[in-house]
């Protein structure tokens, strides 16, 4: 008597594939979003700093638009929306971080 495992190896890569497809890219695709949204994170925060630190004696939106132009010519083309929001945050910070700061002094 012979077995044809040809059926059981076929259930298995079928099985396998599922899974891959269910849990496996997807899990791969959240990790490198997040290693993306962190670098985006990361040049805006310089930005906002550099921002802060050369343009000081101009307005706060055109800050912002010195932000916004060096985002794009980093390649970073993300929500405007979503980036403005995020400004303002490392704003904010910054702020406080220079608040911090002045009262040590």
């Amino acid at each position: 008597m012979q077995v044809d495992l040809t059926q059981i190896i076929l259930a298995i890569i079928t099985l396998l594939g599922a899974v891959l497809t269910t849990f496996v890219i997807p899990l791969l695709k959240s990790k490198l979003t997040l290693q993306q949204q962190e670098a985006v994170d990361k040049a805006i925060k310089i930005a906002v700093y550099a921002a802060e630190q050369t343009k000081s004696n101009e307005s706060g939106d055109s800050r912002k638009a010195w932000v916004l132009k060096f985002l794009k010519e980093q390649g970073i083309n993300v929500d405007l929306d979503a980036v403005d929001a995020q400004i303002e945050a490392v704003v904010k910070t910054l702020k406080i971080e220079q608040g911090k700061q002045a009262n040590q002094q």
